[in-house]
């Protein structure tokens, strides 16, 4: 067997420890649907944008302003790498355990967890990827799938939920 491809998992982040090098658009981007799910969020860069620098000051994520070293991320969960330094990201995913999950945004072959595009309805969650070929693709056919599955579909879900839950009940 043996292959070097990857297999979709959707992950519980409540309570999860994530470290974010750097501080641009793409960090931000990456740390808010995890600030959403209740990870605890610390960003690491000497610069940051100002909305980083914002939910910082709200308390809702940790931002240390300096370099990214070793120890910062010894004991996270999740490492996301998004530098704009590709040597700095590489470095990250070096010495990151084997047994911790990395997203390195220059470069999604150094990691092993890419991020989708993806989008919710109620319990509905579709996730897109192209591998790392073209996100600029994945994002529109997400665009086209949240057309076809439009708000709706979240109420029709929620009633088959409650259907299965009534057949569970002894």
């Amino acid at each position: 067997m043996g292959g070097k491809g990857m297999i979709p998992l959707f992950v519980r982040m409540t309570e999860k420890k994530v470290v974010i090098a750097g501080g641009g658009q793409i960090a931000y981007r990456r740390l808010l649907p995890l600030l959403h799910e209740g990870a605890h969020i610390t960003v690491i860069s000497p610069e940051v944008i100002d909305e980083i620098v914002h939910l910082a000051q709200q308390q809702q994520i940790t931002w240390h302003a300096r370099e990214i070293e070793p120890n910062d991320y010894a004991d996270a969960f999740l490492i996301i790498a998004a530098t704009n330094d590709p040597n700095v990201n590489e470095q990250i995913a070096t010495y990151a355990a084997p047994n911790q999950l990395v997203n390195v945004a220059s470069h999604h072959l150094l990691g092993n967890v890419h991020v989708p595009a993806f989008f919710s309805r109620g319990k509905l969650q579709i996730a897109i990827t192209t591998g790392g070929a073209s996100p600029t693709l994945a994002k529109q056919i997400k665009k086209q799938l949240e057309q076809i599955f439009d708000e709706s579909i979240a109420e029709y879900i929620d009633e088959l939920y409650e259907q299965r839950q009534q057949r569970k009940e002894p």
